[in-house]
């Protein structure tokens, strides 16, 4: 077996890399190992402007070799983990491997606008573009987020969010050995936000009265003491209780969506008992003789024997009741005529 010698291994190389990779291969490792440890200025061809503000979702920028992409982020990110941002390479750009490099910066002075092409920053990361046709680079809004990284996507380091409203994005040549057609190539970075897989819960309780009795709220038969504000859940199926030794125990099932809020409003209701009456439109009402207004609510009662009676027209019927305290009682009544034919 051959001895690996200094020179025996630079044979190799370069007999495994074309002139043109090698060159852009050392331009690269320069570049590469400069640290920019303070503030440098820097001309863009043009700038792209990803407004996430106005509205989270995908947006799309062509970015040329030697132009900008300035992701504008939102004020409330609560229900976003970070954003994925996707590079469609040109063909062209396959054998120029490393030659075209790609930095973050941070304190981006101005403002970054379309109409902006010279900026000051703090370079806080730097890599050469792949010599493949994407690549797919995640950016965790928290230091303690739950992005991992995969095959398909690289994990870019927290800190090139940290503290900042603007996600700045340079494309810049590395040498000058590119293809002739290079200021006319296409970039295309895709945008796009990572939302947590979690939603809001927004309950509110409506009381049968000024005074606000004690209860007890459950969400997925656990406490919740906190329940007068939006309340975070995983996405997916929940089950809420209302108990109180002054109210009717109520449950009800909810859906929570993706970063988005789900409403609900809980009517509750003392625990006198109730009546719901059921009869035909022309049918008169009475409870313990007395004439009683009825439609689709509940009647409150007096715990107790109670009498109801319905009358339309001639014919009239009652019914006996015992009410108990925290019960609804579904009393009612239907008039019909039978006819029989016989031989």
């Amino acid at each position: 077996m051959r001895a690996l010698t200094t020179t025996g291994l630079w044979h190799d190389i370069s007999r495994f890399f074309s002139k043109r990779s090698m060159t852009c291969l050392f331009a690269a490792a320069f570049l590469l190992s400069l640290n920019s440890a303070g503030a440098e200025s820097f001309r863009v061809r043009q700038t792209h402007v990803a407004d996430m503000r106005k509205e989270v979702s995908a947006h799309t920028a062509p970015l040329g070799f030697n132009d900008a992409l300035a992701i504008t982020l939102p004020d409330e990110t609560q229900f976003l983990k970070g954003i994925e941002l996707e590079f469609k390479l040109p063909s062209d750009m396959l054998v120029y491997k490393h030659c075209i490099g790609f930095s973050f910066y941070t304190n981006i002075s101005p403002a970054p606008d379309e109409n902006t092409f010279d900026f000051t920053g703090k370079r806080i990361y730097i890599n050469t573009l792949p010599a493949r046709l994407s690549m797919v680079l995640q950016i965790p809004f928290s230091a303690n987020h739950s992005i991992e990284e995969t095959p398909y996507a690289t994990l870019m380091p927290y800190s090139i969010v940290e503290g900042s409203s603007t996600v700045f994005l340079r494309l810049q040549p590395i040498t000058k050995l590119l293809p002739e057609n290079v200021e006319d190539l296409v970039f295309e970075v895709s945008v796009k936000p990572l939302f947590s897989d979690e939603g809001v819960f927004d309950l509110s309780l409506v009381y049968p009265d000024k005074e606000h009795k004690g209860i007890a709220v459950f969400i997925d038969e656990k406490p919740v003491t906190n329940y007068e504000k939006p309340i975070k859940l995983a996405a997916g199926m929940h089950y809420l209780a209302v108990t109180s030794e002054h109210y009717r125990t109520e449950v009800r099932t909810f859906a929570i969506d993706q970063a988005k809020t789900t409403k609900l409003e809980v009517q509750l209701r003392d625990t006198s008992p109730s009546l719901v009456i059921t009869a035909p439109e022309n049918a008169s009402v009475f409870i313990d003789g007395v004439p009683t207004s009825w439609g689709e609510k509940p009647i409150t009662i007096q715990p107790g024997e109670h009498t109801v009676k319905f009358v339309i027209g001639d014919y009239e019927v009652s019914k006996a009741v015992t009410a108990i305290n925290g019960k609804t009682y579904n009393i009612s009544v239907a008039f019909d005529v039978q006819v029989t034919e016989t031989p």
